[in-house]
């Protein structure tokens, strides 16, 4: 199936709605450039057990936008480019305050990709604004490629976790992300985050850089029991260094294991590897 629409969301999944998959289409256009309404799927308050699967989303404000939802929401093995934004919207995901329900969120094996694209007002490929996990069930992000970022914006990031009144419970592990603007992985507050295996490539000479990955509260709210391990980075940042790491020191004990700093191995190429996990 495809999807358009001329103004606002291509689909909108109604307040209180349960179990709902989108799978195997093509959804896009959505709306008119400017226009942050015009959403790829936009899940709203209170609806559950949602399932995006399998889609090309493409020229859109945000591919997907839940405001109000409850855990579950998958959002697996998608396609999305042409994310037009603009700021605040400007997504492949955007949680905002997700709390709630019956089994983990994940997102998963999906692409987001700017190269080649019409538009490209990144601002943060995956957010999990005020949208703590289940603490027996984390929200899983893992084995996403993200590439590329806005061409103005020095705020975003490749992915965002931890910042808000809520967030936390999150394990972000083995994703491969390739020149992103400003940021690759962000720890922005919360509590029990993970951030595992994950392989982060940024290159001034390609965009605007400044850290591979960092855990620092900027909200100034409860920050604690995270880990990084597994990680590597390589970082030029803008200013000339490398800048792969940073620990803005108000989170607590963040335990560090096994991280590679400044990995020479690392190249831009490794965007085209597909995990074995996703094929």
């Amino acid at each position: 199936m495809r999807v358009t629409s001329s103004s606002g969301s291509c689909i909108t999944i109604p307040t209180g709605v349960t179990n709902v998959t989108i799978r195997d289409s093509e959804i896009g256009p959505c709306g008119q450039p400017g226009d942050t309404s015009a959403k790829g799927i936009d899940i709203q308050s209170g609806a559950s057990n949602i399932t995006v699967q399998r889609n090309y989303i493409h020229d859109m404000a945000t591919a997907l936008y839940a405001a109000g939802a409850r855990h579950p929401i998958i959002f697996d093995r998608n396609r999305v480019t042409n994310i037009r934004g603009p700021f605040p919207r400007g997504q492949m995901v955007q949680f905002n305050g997700v709390k709630s329900g019956t089994s983990g969120s994940k997102v998963t094996c999906n692409v987001s990709d700017v190269q080649g694209a019409t538009y490209s007002n990144v601002e943060d490929h995956i957010n999990m604004y005020d949208s703590g996990g289940l603490s027996n069930d984390r929200t899983e992000i893992a084995y996403n490629r993200l590439r590329g970022g806005s061409p103005t914006s020095n705020s975003g990031t490749a992915i965002m976790v931890g910042d808000g009144a809520s967030g936390g419970n999150a394990w972000v592990h083995h994703n491969t992300i390739v020149n992103v603007r400003n940021v690759g992985i962000g720890v922005a507050g919360g509590t029990n985050i993970d951030v595992e295996s994950n392989r982060i490539y940024m290159d001034r000479a390609a965009t605007y850089t400044n850290v591979g990955l960092y855990v620092w509260s900027q909200g100034g709210g409860s920050c604690s029991g995270h880990s990084v391990t597994g990680n590597r980075a390589w970082v030029n940042s803008s200013n000339g260094a490398q800048n792969p790491w940073w620990n803005g020191g108000n989170c607590g004990a963040v335990e560090l294991v096994s991280n590679v700093w400044g990995d020479t191995s690392l190249s831009s190429s490794m965007f085209n590897e597909v995990p074995s996990q996703c094929q």
